[in-house]
């Protein structure tokens, strides 16, 4: 009996240790069975590493010219965040519409649906990178003086932006690529991408300034090559994965108008949603430069401290379309029994990963800052700025959440008019009204807007949540 029970247990060891054997972390997740709340954790982590590795871009190249040129050239390349931010939200967004049919299309197992959606989003991105990066680069000098960059950057910041528009269409590329990847359960693809050409660009950038000393147009030129990297990396997965839902072949490559016109349905009002949050980080930017004329260390520490909160929300958004897909491939599957658990595990992830954010603002905050800029006057400037921001994210997660949830039900109109209504309108009358009176001229008061539309707009996407999301999980068959 003894050695019955010896080779049962050794029998139960190597079926478990065979099905471990199988199982490979962050390989293709299947969205629609087994154990979601691990896999919303498996889809969401190298999603937001890979953001992380696009914003290390910015880091490097500001830690570069700040150590191998002078302040003034930190302070160039930061006066084109907000611009550039809002560039990239925009049409990030839009991609997100590629996220959502192509997981509805792999939830019903559509594949010449699926396919559709792959060829015509990759020649979209393709023009409308080229067509953006056009104007973008006729126009850097005018956009930065409609935001009101101070004269002393406006040379250096103009080179370094025009630089950046002639490499929109790889950037382009790889947002979709890595939304497409994403959409069929593959997030490790594009993080791997990234780390790669991250490596790739630290090296050209210390190429460019130390050595070669092309400053501000060196650190754009070293992004650019860095960019195309990584969209060559994701084109090479989706051509050549065996893993992948549907493969990428050149003889397919034309626009589906219908499948288009999907794609916009969800993706347009998704990326309007990010236009009308980003925009008014433009203002508000411009604001801090009347708070005290000429006070490099307030903009520099402003800057410093958005760096840190981009990070931050690299986890609040990786969270938030990861729920969202996994929302749609159950839709697409018929799995409303699902639904309610995904909304739920979501949540829990975002308050998990929103304590560590705040406790990292609380005990690490002169760390962080440290690591962008080298005085303490700038790094209180920013600390000004995560008191208002990182200990309030969890709310900023809330109505990113909420506004995926609605997405995710092929409803991004209303998440759209939220933005617009609270995180500009809203904003901006507050800037234009409140702001300049002397008793609310502080930096305190300019970045408290950013809790209070938080809570205002995830209130209104709530709402709709509540009314409209039953009636549509009722309509599943």
């Amino acid at each position: 009996m003894q050695h019955s029970f010896i080779y049962k247990k050794r029998d139960y060891n190597f079926i478990c240790m065979k099905k471990l054997a199988k199982f490979k972390l962050f390989d293709n997740v299947e969205m629609t069975s087994g154990n979601l709340f691990i896999k919303i954790l498996l889809l969401s982590l190298p999603a937001m590493l890979t953001t992380m590795m696009q914003l290390l871009y910015v880091t490097i190249d500001l830690t570069t010219v700040h150590y191998g040129d002078s302040p003034i050239a930190m302070g160039a390349i930061a006066s084109n965040n907000a611009l550039i931010n809002l560039i990239i939200v925009v049409f990030s967004g839009i991609s997100i519409g590629a996220n959502v049919i192509m997981s509805m299309a792999k939830g019903a197992n559509d594949k010449e649906k699926a396919s559709k959606v792959l060829h015509t989003s990759l020649v979209f991105s393709l023009a409308t990178g080229i067509l953006v990066g056009i104007i973008g680069f006729a126009f850097s000098d005018n956009l930065l003086v409609m935001m009101g960059t101070e004269s002393y950057y406006l040379d250096l910041a103009t080179t370094y932006l025009k630089i950046y528009f002639l490499g929109l269409p790889f950037l382009m590329v790889f947002n979709y690529c890595a939304q497409l990847l994403r959409a069929q359960g593959d997030s490790k693809t594009p993080f791997l991408a990234l780390l790669i050409s991250g490596l790739v660009n630290v090296g050209f950038d210390c190429l460019f300034v130390f050595p070669c000393h092309m400053s501000v147009a060196g650190v754009a030129l070293a992004t650019i090559i860095a960019e195309a990297l990584s969209a060559l990396i994701c084109l090479v997965a989706l051509y050549k994965s065996k893993k992948t839902y549907v493969n990428f072949r050149f003889k397919l490559l034309k626009i589906d108008f219908h499948t288009l016109a999907e794609i916009l349905r969800v993706g347009l009002p998704a990326g309007l949603q990010s236009f009308f949050f980003s925009l008014p980080n433009v203002f508000i930017q411009s604001s801090l430069y009347t708070i005290d004329p000429g006070n490099v260390n307030l903009v520099n520490g402003a800057t410093a401290a958005n760096n840190i909160e981009g990070y931050y929300l690299a986890g609040v958004d990786a969270i938030s379309v990861s729920t969202m897909s996994f929302i749609a491939a159950n839709i697409g599957a018929k799995k409303k029994e699902n639904l309610k658990k995904i909304v739920l595990y979501g949540l829990l992830w975002g308050a998990v990963y929103c304590t560590i954010t705040a406790l990292l603002t609380l005990l690490l905050h002169n760390q962080l800052l440290s690591l962008f800029v080298d005085n303490v006057e700038s790094i209180n400037a920013g600390y000004d700025r995560l008191k208002m921001t990182g200990y309030f994210y969890f709310i900023d997660f809330l109505m990113l959440f909420t506004a995926a949830v609605l997405r995710g039900f092929k409803r991004s109109v209303w998440p759209m008019v939220t933005t617009l209504l609270f995180c500009t309108v809203f904003r901006i009358v507050m800037l234009y009204t409140v702001f300049p009176l002397e008793m609310f001229h502080t930096v305190k008061w300019l970045y408290a807007l950013f809790p209070i539309t938080w809570v205002l707009a995830t209130m209104s996407n709530l709402v709709d949540i509540l009314i409209f999301i039953p009636k549509d999980i009722k309509r599943i068959e």
